[in-house]
């Protein structure tokens, strides 16, 4: 036997505890990257079912509010409403707001003799009427908790009604 290498039993060599400290810090590192983007990934996740979910549940009350406006006047219907939705949505609340549309008055200024814009004028105040009489604004809203904040999603659209009639008295 050669005793001139010395047996790996009573080596010096090896790491030492700065080396060992340096890998443990990148792996550290490393292992920290690592969580944030699985915590980010698991964030993401949340938010797009909870984006889907929200989306699911607008349509549905949008269906249900297009069902409840379908062959009736404006005048039939509760202008707000609310409520909450079955298991396993329990946790989101809706609710819809209709209104009626104010449409800006489109009156010409006099003219200096007064005749020419009182007809236009007369043809412009029944337009506006009739379309403010027609036109509905509908906004239902989702609301929901998380993390002890309420977060809401609104959506808003427009329902026509041109079987409506002017009376005598829009008609002025």
């Amino acid at each position: 036997m050669d005793r001139s290498k010395p047996s790996l039993l009573h080596s010096n060599e090896g790491f030492t505890l700065l080396e060992t400290m340096i890998a443990v810090s990148i792996m550290l590192v490393a292992f920290a990257a690592i969580m944030m983007v699985q915590s980010s990934s698991i964030t993401t996740t949340i938010k797009g079912k909870n984006a889907n979910i929200v989306g699911m549940l607008v349509e549905k009350t949008m269906i249900e509010t297009e069902q409840l406006v379908e062959g009736k006047t404006f005048e039939e219907i509760k202008t707000e409403d609310s409520g909450e939705y079955a298991a396993p949505y329990q946790e989101y609340k809706w609710t819809r707001k209709i209104k009626e549309v104010e449409f800006p008055s489109l009156e010409l200024p006099a003219s200096p003799d007064g005749g020419e814009t009182e007809g236009i004028n007369k043809i412009t105040r029944l337009i506006t009427t009739f379309l403010s009489k027609a036109i509905r604004e509908i906004t239902v809203t989702i609301s929901w908790k998380r993390a002890d904040k309420e977060q809401s999603f609104a959506i808003t659209t427009y329902w026509v009604n041109l079987n409506h009639e002017l009376s005598p008295a829009e008609q002025q």
